[in-house]
């Protein structure tokens, strides 16, 4: 190993064991869990989608993405993409299954406005499903110390690009700021999790990514010390019931309706006990 070189994936089979769920796989098991097939889902602020192919492990999913930066439309989790703002989104009410938000929060001036317009988007019954950090964690507090050409630098050793970096603002990264704006959009809260992970921005040197697992070891174990872990992932529900059960209980039920027998009107061939 060479000094000051960033070898996250080398440094993490030294100190995890395989079966270790990292930041995104905990997400992607969000993402399952909660998009079924046939959903068509907004990645709101979708990027260039390099750090994270999630679209690989959903099956039957179409994803529309939106991002404001032209560098997205190569995008290879999105089916189609727009460009805008997800404070205004330029979506109909009601398109989408399912909303996808992530690390795109800390970078919100009027996180407000963003989540009453991912909530508008989202049909009755859709989720949003967002991931970002906690601004109480080292990670963001020395993030927002560093200028932004410095946190460029940094990102690039983790093999990001110019464009993959923008100025982050932390107002929406609390446990409690989300429950709060989940809330003043209308969302209920199914799933509020604060989870330490490996300490990938110190993966330059052996010492400092030890000294980030023991962080990590120590933050996961004490409840007490949950608002102090990096990331913060929400699962928040839009309140009334999914187009995918209107259409069901639409359906007339069939079920004992002899071949050939129209639906909806009574069998000429019923027994006595059934008609008593």
């Amino acid at each position: 190993m060479h000094w000051l070189t960033f070898r996250p994936r080398e440094l993490r089979r030294l100190f995890y064991p395989h079966a270790f769920l990292g930041m995104f796989d905990r997400f992607q098991e969000a993402i399952n869990s909660h998009v079924p097939a046939g959903s068509v889902l907004l990645d709101a602020g979708c990027g260039r989608g390099r750090t994270f192919l999630y679209r690989r492990r959903l099956a039957s999913v179409r994803v529309v993405g939106l991002d404001m930066s032209p560098y997205a439309r190569d995008n290879p989790n999105v089916d189609s993409q727009a460009r805008g703002n997800v404070e205004a989104l330029p979506f109909a009410d009601a398109s989408f299954d399912a909303v996808l938000s992530t690390h795109v929060a800390e970078h919100l001036a009027r996180p407000e406005a963003a989540f009453a317009e991912m909530a508008r988007v989202l049909r009755p019954g859709g989720r949003l499903l967002l991931l970002t950090p906690n601004r109480r964690h080292y990670v963001p507090l020395l993030a927002r110390l560093l200028p932004l050409n410095l946190h460029a630098a940094v990102n690039r050793r983790r093999g990001l690009g110019e464009h993959d970096v923008f100025p982050t603002l932390y107002r929406a990264n609390t446990a409690a700021d989300l429950r709060r704006l989940a809330a003043g959009a209308g969302l209920r809260v199914e799933r509020l999790e604060a989870f330490e992970t490996e300490p990938e921005y110190l993966a330059f040197h052996p010492l400092t990514y030890a000294a980030g697992v023991l962080y990590e070891r120590l933050v996961n174990r004490y409840r007490a010390l949950a608002p102090l872990r990096v990331n913060l992932l929400l699962v928040a529900r839009k309140e009334g019931q999914s187009l995918s059960f209107q259409k069901a209980r639409l359906q007339p039920d069939t079920r004992g309706v002899p071949p050939g027998q129209p639906e909806g009107r009574p069998s000429r061939n019923r027994s006595r006990t059934e008609r008593k």
